[in-house]
């Protein structure tokens, strides 16, 4: 057996190791051009949030608390982490450097020119110029700084920087600060074709071409524009002052955030010294954080955006979502929920099922109260629009609306405010816990053949945007059992202090982390006494200590545990004498993959949930959700097909294991690259 230490893996590592799969299917090119681009710019995204969140904590520790770095690891030192952490981030980005120059010159074959600032055509000067003097030299920031004027409050979400430095006869040097407004227009400038090629131009590289032009009332012998993306800390502080509503905290808390100090800067590797330590003086970097050397340009989560310049040849193929057999035959949703439960998994069935069933309720006159949580929803969501509808159609409505939701907690604020102006009854949470569970109630008057109460429970957010990428299953369920279960959750968010006990749901932070733990108990017991065994997980991250070891001993015990996760697994699969009846598959392609599932064999009687809820202490502990049973066996053999399908992907599943590299799992079986036989069985078993 391996030494202790080598039980587990630091979620921070086993999170670099997630994105190191994300970069994967941007070098492989079975993906589409365009997509694999798309995949550069997630990678980038995810790698900002992490520097933004978790590599920020740890800094917090080594500079303010002072106390050890906590986490599945035992006695891991944080400086050693950190050290580790910009390693792994360093040998990726050599990586990522070399699959973005294949892919620019499989672009350029493919007739699609990505030009800079010294490559334009002649023929495109004109319409560049035009861009810039009509629309964006009206809307790009300068800052002027020199020693000793205060440092200025530098975004790091939306827009990013060019420093740009002047150098003037006498050979000293001026600064200035160019914000690039990609809050305000797209990173790309779509230029016009030239012949059958098309061309398109980084935002920076139009504002490069007209430098002299906009500090034209300066005096310079030579000017120069570099990249320089600056990330902050993005911890969220909340006054706890009785005196101050949460609603009001959360706001203060925001324009902190705003303030908070930058944890890693990336530039441009061409930097004079100079101006690189002008950077770092004036936004006080010091030791601690990430001070990173990279090419001429940053934010490449933008790319994620990148135009499509109708080449749909290089994107993935759009699928035609199915609709459930039984709302095809009962198109009233009201009366197929009161015949039978319904599951969607989306994006492969249609999100408008959800969503027509929230518009009907608003407008159906039987309907007298609607409650749903509320943790993140679309620009313009079309989910509260519907309870906006019914609110001012007399209807009781209750959101309960998570304020905390990282990076969303503005666009709650301002949703929350609007649901509030029509009178809908507006729940910030509860003090002390998230609530992540994804639930709704509709009550209706009585009408034969119809229930009076539907429930739904979901493992996504109630988001038509996300819907259509990522995956997530919404149970539709008009059980008295589980429906009034749920509905209790709902009194507690009014009464905090009325903690209930559940008999078939499971409900963190009461009950989920010892439930869990009594199944897989059972399964060893089963085990033991010759009965069918088995563990099932499907879910983002795994990094929950004591459940990990629960999951070992079970594995000791002969019992075999499958998972799929796609995300953090501080579990170690096969270690001899430990987790050698452990697997775990992780499944990185076209759609995230986002549902929870969690099954046990149960002795034959297999037993089917699904969740809201990952395998983290942050879940289990410090957060309301939701594990919801499986009663209709239909759906239970839709689930546990989906698990099998996934699980056995050997074409985008990869294996986890220790160490950085994971190899893509393979074998003699027949393909299965399991986001597409999951559309195609659910075709099949909803045809008419």
């Amino acid at each position: 057996m391996k030494k202790e230490n080598h039980k587990y893996i630091n979620r921070e590592i086993s999170w670099l190791k997630f994105n190191a799969r994300v970069l994967q299917e941007a070098a492989d090119k079975r993906n589409p051009l365009l997509e694999r681009l798309r995949f550069l710019g997630i990678y980038s995204n995810n790698l900002d949030e992490f520097y933004k969140v978790r590599y920020a904590y740890i800094v917090h520790i080594l500079q303010f608390e002072k106390s050890a770095y906590k986490n599945i690891v035992e006695e891991q030192d944080a400086n050693e982490l950190l050290k580790e952490i910009n390693k792994a981030v360093s040998h990726q980005q050599q990586k990522y450097d070399k699959i973005y120059e294949q892919i620019i010159k499989e672009l350029d074959k493919e007739k699609i020119s990505l030009i800079d600032d010294k490559s334009i055509p002649a023929v495109l000067e004109p319409y560049i110029k035009n861009f810039f003097e009509n629309k964006l030299s009206h809307n790009i920031t300068v800052l002027y700084w020199k020693p000793g004027d205060k440092t200025p409050n530098l975004k790091d979400n939306e827009v990013f920087y060019l420093v740009v430095t002047m150098i003037k006869k006498n050979k000293k040097q001026q600064y200035a600060l160019i914000e690039v407004p990609t809050d305000r227009f797209s990173r790309f400038l779509v230029l016009p074709d030239i012949g059958d090629k098309h061309y398109v131009i980084f935002l920076e590289d139009v504002i490069r071409y007209h430098l002299k032009e906009i500090f034209s009332i300066f005096k310079f012998e030579k000017i120069e524009a570099k990249s320089v993306k600056i990330t902050k800390d993005a911890e969220l502080s909340i006054d706890n002052d009785i005196q101050i509503s949460f609603l009001e905290s959360i706001v203060e808390g925001l324009k902190e955030r705003r303030k908070g100090q930058p944890v890693r800067m990336v530039y441009d590797k061409t930097i004079d010294a100079s101006t690189l330590h002008f950077l770092k003086k004036m936004l006080g970097l010091d030791d601690y954080d990430s001070v990173v050397s990279g090419g001429k340009y940053h934010n490449k989560k933008d790319f994620m955006k990148f135009p499509t310049l109708g080449r749909k040849d290089l994107e993935y193929k759009k699928i035609t979502p199915v609709i459930p057999k039984n709302l095809s035959e009962h198109p009233n949703y009201f009366k197929a929920f009161s015949k039978e439960d319904t599951l969607i998994y989306t994006p492969y069935y249609d999100y408008s099922v959800f969503l027509k069933f929230l518009r009907a309720a608003a407008i159906d006159p039987r309907v007298r109260k609607i409650k749903i949580t509320v943790y993140r929803v679309a620009d313009d969501s079309q989910v509260l629009s519907a309870l906006l509808n019914a609110a001012k159609n007399g209807k009781e409505v209750t959101a309960v609306l998570e304020l905390r939701a990282r990076f969303d907690e503005a666009h709650n604020i301002k949703w929350s405010r609007m649901l509030q102006d029509e009178g809908v009854k507006v729940i910030f949470g509860v003090r002390g816990l998230k609530v992540h569970s994804k639930i709704g109630i509709i009550e209706r008057e009585p009408q034969r053949g119809f229930a009076e109460k539907y429930a739904f429970v979901s493992t996504g957010n109630f988001h038509e945007g996300t819907a259509r990428v990522y995956t997530d299953f919404t149970l539709f369920t008009s059980s008295e059992a589980i429906v009034n279960q749920i509905d209790e959750i709902f009194n507690f968010f009014n009464t905090n202090y009325l903690v209930k006990q559940y008999r078939d749901i499971m409900v963190s932070p009461w009950g989920i982390r010892r439930r869990l733990i009594l199944g897989i108990k059972r399964e060893i017991k089963n085990q033991k006494a010759g009965l069918p065994a088995q563990i099932n997980i499907k879910a983002n991250s795994l990094c929950d200590k004591e459940i990990i070891d629960y999951l070992y001993e079970a594995s000791r015990n002969g019992v075999e545990i499958r998972m799929q996760v796609r995300g953090i697994c501080s579990l170690i699969p096969n270690i001899e004498g430990l987790s050698e009846n452990i697997k775990v598959v992780s499944v990185v392609d076209k759609f995230l993959e986002h549902a929870r599932i969690y099954w046990f064999k149960n002795a034959g009687e297999d037993l089917v949930y699904l969740s809201s809820a990952d395998i983290m202490p942050r879940n289990l502990d410090h957060r309301v959700e939701v594990v919801c049973p499986i009663e209709s066996k239909k759906n239970k053999q839709e689930l546990m097909r989906i698990f099998e399908l996934g699980f056995s992907d050997n074409v985008k599943g990869r294996l986890i294991q220790e160490g950085l590299e994971e190899p893509y799992q393979r074998n003699r079986k027949k393909k299965n690259r399991s986001q597409e036989t999951i559309y195609e069985y659910l075709k099949e078993m909803n045809k008419k």
